[in-house]
């Protein structure tokens, strides 16, 4: 059964070896220099693995514009980016003011944009609604606002947390069926939501589940779920959603 990956690290190279046996259609985040230049090397040319980029609010205080910059207008993708107090302390104004740089970059390249949020999902929504943009919204962890962005087009996928973390599980419920992605966020976050480590031959398994929790959500059967979500992560990725 086909498999979608909406966001997801690569932290080997054995990782990405794993989602090209597996012909796992994946969006491959790089959040520095070195990672795109790694990432890029394992990916080569792969219409099923894209690559995004994006600096990520935890890395505000690291990384550049002047580093990134060429870097985006590589990928065909922009993020992860976004707001977070949750995760981070680093300075709220500059997180959003590199976080609307970027929103600005994406909306000139006519790029999708992953979002990453965390206990600021207001203002996050607040600020996506003044650019015309394709947005997912990764591991979406909150029970408010869903349907404000889901008025704007957004996406959501559903993290690996969904079977033990009350809010993406309420999403897993809510989100209509040509609005919903999986995603795994990598095998550490894989290991993290499910406070166990678990070895690489364990991620198809774990991607299936998520199937597996949308075909009885919606039922249908399995396979026609999965053929949905590659469906909407090729629109994800054309930029097909916003509003």
């Amino acid at each position: 059964m086909q498999l979608v990956d909406a966001h997801t690290h690569a932290e080997e190279q054995s990782y990405i070896r794993l989602l090209k046996r597996e012909k796992v259609y994946a969006t491959v985040n790089c959040a520095t220099p070195a990672e795109f230049a790694r990432n890029q090397a394992w990916v080569g040319h792969s219409s099923r693995l894209q690559l995004s980029a994006g600096i990520h609010p935890w890395q505000v205080d690291q990384v550049t514009w002047a580093e990134m910059a060429p870097i985006l207008a590589q990928v065909p993708v922009i993020g992860e980016i976004g707001l977070d107090n949750v995760w981070t302390k680093n300075d709220p104004q500059l997180q959003q003011q590199i976080f609307t740089k970027q929103l600005a970059y994406a909306e000139q390249a006519h790029k999708p944009v992953i979002i990453h949020t965390k206990g600021l999902e207001r203002e996050t929504l607040r600020i996506l609604k003044t650019y015309f943009n394709t947005y997912l919204l990764h591991w979406y962890s909150s029970t408010e606002y869903i349907e404000d962005y889901l008025a704007l087009g957004c996406y959501f996928s559903i993290g690996p947390s969904f079977a033990t973390e009350e809010s993406v599980h309420y999403l897993l419920n809510t989100v209509p069926l040509d609005k919903v992605l999986l995603e795994s966020d990598g095998m550490d976050s894989i290991a993290w939501a499910l406070n166990q480590e678990l070895p690489l031959s364990a991620y198809p398994q774990i991607m299936n589940a998520g199937i597996q929790a949308l075909s009885q959500v919606h039922h249908m059967a399995p396979a026609a779920i999965a053929a949905q979500l590659v469906t909407n992560l090729q629109r994800f990725w054309a930029g097909d959603g916003a509003s």
